[in-house]
């Protein structure tokens, strides 16, 4: 491209490019690749920037599209860079400035054009784009293509109940499949070489700021070779992860070897969150590389990586400023993240060596030896990787706002034994809780996904019995970020049942999403018997929760019995109408019985410690009347006998006082009876716990959700129409 592109309009008019994208065969000795690969680029940072380059790009890619696959520019290119990565790791000096320069910059052609090619072509025109050898199209014919005669296996659809709801699998004209696997003659496919070299340097070379952004080049390449999942649809190819090339190199190639470490790697890319290096290549403002070395060099001598801002010691305000940040800031950091999920959500019934290697990695603080894990589709041994668990806990709080942060949160707290086990015991588990509860106070703007991870999050917390003993024993002050009441002081717990009851309400009002309720509900009541202490307004809003069910309830049947409904002209109109009401009526029989069996469980375990609640109920004890719950009373005859109880206490002291009794007099009068109280009288009933279960299939929602996730919270845009619309494919928009 030259010494430098100072605009993307300056790249449509570049002689090298064009000599690239032409029907000229360049050999990967040839000097040109040189002069091609001494430039120096923005990159793009957002849609917009990104569709300008695409705009400036699309004449040049199309030529190429034409020509390639008799040139073989791309493979040739491929090889340029393969030979630049072996150097580069074979150097004692791995951190080379002008080696990772040219390494990054062969990188970031080779990922614009399969960018590209990824969104034009299906994955095997790709892998053939890739493949041909320029010598052999030099005189005059292309590779022979070797075909896997492997039949694909179909795909089946489950019934969701542990996931949000699976998007429609996507319609597709019938078509022949294509070869899986080209090969160069005699040897692997240049596919499996390019991934083998990118494994090779996010594996062995350090992440300094020599290298910060061929490593991030080399995180987003291969986040571009398997975004042919997300543009499947779009070509047609209905069981792309079954005869891909590119799937079939990563899982179940001798790559998989590598698993542990990658894993690894990824998972202290981002526990380190190291900050994105001053500007040098890849961002700076098109100056010379040695114009930028030298401004980086004076960067780093009179600053030092240390002392650049981070998330962890200027930590952003709000939600929508961590993502920005986290992509411009910590992109190494934030992309491992995604590639993570996209690694460990593929292929997730087959024994996925990735996945297993995230959830069965140990806590490096931890004294106990490692036991080798045995691969189900191979007799070799892979040692889990051992990480530090404290850093990745904090790197994790830090982000947990974010949706993808929020998804591997739960991988880990689902299924990573070390990861819970060390959440089970950390100080300040606040500093993960608040983040998530953030997201939910925030429902309105936040997607349903989000939201409902967010929830699910919150119940795998709460089925660890110490931890909701714990949360009520952490006080919080100065919430500004929750403004519908002014209130000074808190409990964890407490804010954790405000804001869930809150989100309840939310759901019940607006979305009525049948997960989103069992969740909120399971999630309280697997708190209910340790709640001690609760905040008067907590407890105030528990109760009025139940009056407002109550009351859309007795409505809905007033409606109904009342015939207003039958007057509609058309009768299955009608039908219709009742059956919804009907099915709304169940789903509020359902959330009253449950909030009657949360306030029967404090009662319960808790009554001397939640005085606000007893008040509460008192001063609504018209509402659990026998004659208004008929149908829930073999659950609320405790909570009528404990009314009842405090009632004639009340009495007796308000009649002694000769006058209505205050605030404080009647907590005091609650205080003294609660003393005197004796739970043995109550009717027992079984413990409330909830334990989330996962679906059978899960990667029929979490695959198409994390791509979604690469697409929004990625430093990867996919700008196109064709983009746009493969992403809204996967998620069912």
């Amino acid at each position: 491209m030259g010494v430098a592109i100072s605009r993307y309009s300056d790249i449509s008019s570049n002689e090298l490019l064009e000599r690239f994208c032409s029907s000229e065969i360049i050999c990967p000795n040839d000097p040109f690749w040189n002069q091609l690969l001494a430039f120096n680029i923005q990159l793009p940072n957002n849609t917009d920037e990104q569709l300008i380059f695409d705009s400036s790009t699309e004449t040049l890619l199309q030529k190429f599209l034409q020509n390639n696959l008799q040139t073989g520019n791309l493979g040739s290119l491929v090889q340029v860079f393969i030979t630049r990565a072996t150097e580069l790791l074979a150097s004692p000096n791995s951190d080379n400035v002008m080696l990772a320069w040219q390494t990054f910059n062969a990188l970031f052609v080779i990922r614009a054009v399969s960018k590209y090619l990824v969104e034009i072509v299906p994955e095997y025109e790709l892998c053939r784009h890739l493949d041909v050898n320029a010598a052999r199209a030099a005189n005059g014919h292309l590779d022979i293509i070797e075909v896997d005669s492997t039949p694909p296996h179909g795909r089946v659809t489950p019934e969701s109940q542990g996931s949000p709801e699976t998007p429609s699998p996507i319609a597709a004209p019938p078509m022949v499949e294509p070869p899986a696997s080209p090969k160069l003659m005699g040897g692997e496919s240049r596919v499996e070489m390019l991934i083998d070299a990118l494994i090779g340097l996010i594996i062995d070379v350090p992440v300094t700021d020599n290298t910060y952004y061929l490593h991030l080049e080399c995180i987003n390449t291969i986040l571009v070779l398997m975004s042919v999942y997300m543009f499947a649809g779009v070509h047609g190819q209905t069981r792309l992860v079954e005869t891909s090339l590119i799937y079939r190199t990563l899982f179940q190639g001798r790559y998989g070897m590598h698993a542990p470490l990658l894993v690894k790697t990824l998972l202290v890319n981002l526990c380190n969150m190291a900050p994105a290096p001053p500007s040098m290549f890849g961002t700076g403002s098109g100056d010379s590389i040695l114009v930028n070395l030298a401004s980086g060099l004076w960067r780093m001598l009179t600053l030092g990586s240390g002392s650049r801002p981070t998330i962890y010691s200027q930590p952003p305000l709000e939600r929508a400023e961590l993502l920005e940040r986290l992509r411009r800031e910590h992109g190494v950091a934030n992309q491992s993240c995604l590639l993570l999920l996209a690694l460990a959500n593929h292929c997730m019934t087959q024994g996925n060596l990735y996945r297993n290697a995230l959830l069965c990695c140990e806590d490096a603080a931890e004294t106990s030896s490692t036991t080798p894990q045995r691969d189900s589709n191979s007799a070799a041994q892979t040692t889990p990787p051992r990480i530090d668990m404290a850093a990745l806990h904090k790197a994790l709080c830090a982000t947990a706002g974010c949706e993808h942060s929020t998804l591997l949160l739960y991988l880990m707290l689902h299924s990573c034994k070390a990861y819970k086990r060390h959440v089970s015991n950390v100080a300040h588990v606040e500093n993960l809780i608040v983040p998530i509860l953030q997201v939910l106070y925030n429902a309105p703007d936040s997607n349903s996904h989000h939201i409902y991870m967010s929830l699910i999050v919150l119940l795998i917390l709460t089925e660890d019995d110490s931890l909701i003993k714990s949360v009520h024993q952490i006080m919080l002050k100065n919430l500004t970020w929750y403004t519908e009441r002014s209130i000074s002081e808190i409990s964890l717990g407490g804010l954790m049942v405000l804001v869930v009851v809150r989100a309840l309400q939310y759901n019940m009002a607006r979305v009525r999403d049948k997960y989103l309720h069992t969740n909120c509900l399971a999630a309280i009541a697997n708190m209910s018997c340790e709640f001690r202490n609760l905040h008067p307004y907590v407890a105030q809003r528990i109760v009025s929760l139940f009056e407002t069910l109550t009351k859309r309830r007795s409505r809905l049947c007033s409606e109904i019995e009342g015939g207003d409904i039958n007057t509609l002209e058309l009768p299955h109109h009608a039908e219709e109408k009742t059956e919804e009401i009907m099915d709304h009526i169940a789903v509020l029989d359902e959330v009253i019985r449950m909030l009657l069996e949360i306030i029967n469980s404090c009662l319960t375990h808790q009554l001397s410690s939640n005085l606000n609640l007893v008040y509460a109920l008192l001063h609504k004890r018209h509402l659990f009347q026998h004659q208004q719950h008929q149908h829930h009373h073999h659950i609320a005859q405790n909570i009528e006998m404990v009314i009842g109880y405090f009632s004639t206490r009340l009495q007796r002291v308000q009649e002694g006082a000769g006058g209505d009794l205050g605030v404080t007099e009647v907590l005091q009068c609650i205080k003294k009876g609660a003393e005197q109280w004796s739970s043995d009288r109550l009717k027992k009933f079984p413990d409330l716990k909830f334990r989330y279960v996962e679906e059978e299939r899960p990667e029929e929602f979490f695959t198409p959700y994390v791509w979604g996730l690469v697409s929004s919270c990625g430093g990867v845009y996919w700008a196109s129409e064709c983009g746009a619309r493969a992403v809204g494919d996967l998620l069912g928009c």
